[in-house]
């Protein structure tokens, strides 16, 4: 009865600490945000509620890839707090065991890490979404949008052959936003250039909107639409071009199975699918890194030391996962390879310690 009275407290004590740092976080980076883009001008002839609703959209992204962090903070302050107080030493004075005294906190965080890839992700996913298309619909008056951020497709229906890109995929890839377009002739040399805020995805047929058509030699000029053969689908489309960090966790095998039937590469799918299946086991393993640098006794002058060594430690494994995550995106290392390695070798790493710490 005792120890569940204990575990209660440890489990609350943690998920609040964790909420505490979760908003603090959300506050700073929406605030930076919002700095940001009125620096940058996008919104500002729409007024301060725009950029408002712009950043609110754009920080769930931003708060996902910080949640590691935030679960390793939380970590570390928990159990910093927990032996500051004596509340360590009094409950290894009882008999408890270090595993006994993390039990509760790791569970805390692997409910964390299920909550964070399968209802937090949907959420962030769809807010990136809407916030690119937001963005796309404020920079559509501009040539092409970002040429750095633009995923080109080649076709060739009825003859014609052309280019197209756009740096913004919509409606399960029956919209693209900021698009640029070049029609291809016989020659290899390129005869047109398209220019639109969007092409819609129609029965054979790109139609861009408002588009400015350019022709060597000639002005440009602007009809209402264009109407450019394709023999795309939006399936091809959204599997070649959407990033994967705006598609939901649930809809993500769906896209890898449809990629292959499509005989395109799934790699980066597949590794965002793994790397969300192994964010639970990644929180538990920043857990156990923060247990090894946090649970020995320290006084008051040794806490800076303390927590500058657990941050090192996670910094590493971000560092880490990350690189391998890039490997995996690119086809270089196995997608559930790279998700969950450096996860299980951290894991292993802090169990090693802690079971040289407790035992000797």
């Amino acid at each position: 009865m005792r120890q569940w009275t204990f575990n209660r407290y440890l489990f609350r004590l943690y998920l609040g600490n964790f909420l505490s740092t979760l908003v603090a976080v959300f506050a700073l980076i929406y605030v930076i945000d919002m700095i940001e883009v009125s620096r940058r001008g996008i919104m500002n002839d729409l007024g301060f509620g725009a950029i408002a609703l712009f950043s609110a959209l754009r920080v769930p992204a931003f708060i996902e890839q910080a949640f590691p962090f935030i679960v390793l903070f939380t970590s570390i302050f928990t159990l910093l707090s927990l032996n500051r107080k004596l509340e360590l030493v009094v409950a290894r004075a009882a008999g408890m065991s270090i595993w006994q005294i993390l039990a509760p906190i790791v569970v805390a965080s692997m409910m964390i890490g299920l909550f964070a890839s399968f209802a937090y992700n949907p959420v962030s996913a769809w807010a990136k979404e809407r916030a690119l298309e937001f963005e796309a619909q404020k920079s559509g008056d501009r040539s092409g949008g970002d040429p750095d951020q633009t995923t080109w497709v080649r076709q060739s229906t009825r003859g014609i052959d052309s280019i197209i890109g756009g740096n913004v995929i919509a409606e399960d890839g029956a919209l693209m936003r900021n698009v640029s377009a070049f029609v291809i002739g016989d020659n290899g040399k390129v005869e047109e250039r398209i220019d639109a805020p969007q092409a819609r995805l129609g029965d054979g047929e790109w139609t861009l909107d408002k588009p400015r058509v350019t022709r060597i030699g000639y002005p440009p000029s602007y009809p209402k639409q264009y109407r450019l053969p394709t023999s795309l689908k939006p399936e091809y489309v959204q599997q070649r071009i959407a990033d994967p960090e705006t598609i939901p966790v649930w809809d993500l095998q769906s896209k890898i199975d449809a990629a292959k039937s499509l005989g395109l590469n799934a790699m980066a799918f597949s590794m965002q699918y793994q790397t969300l299946l192994a964010r639970p086991a990644l929180f538990i393993a920043m857990t156990l890194l923060a247990a090894t640098v946090a649970t020995r006794f320290s006084r008051t002058g040794q806490s800076g030391r303390t927590i500058a060594s657990g941050v090192l430690a996670g910094f590493m494994l971000y560092v880490v996962t990350f690189l391998a995550k890039a490997l995996g995106s690119n086809s270089i290392v196995p997608p559930v390879a790279a998700a969950w390695f450096p996860v299980l070798g951290a894991g292993l790493f802090g169990v090693t310690v802690l079971l040289h710490q407790e035992d000797g």
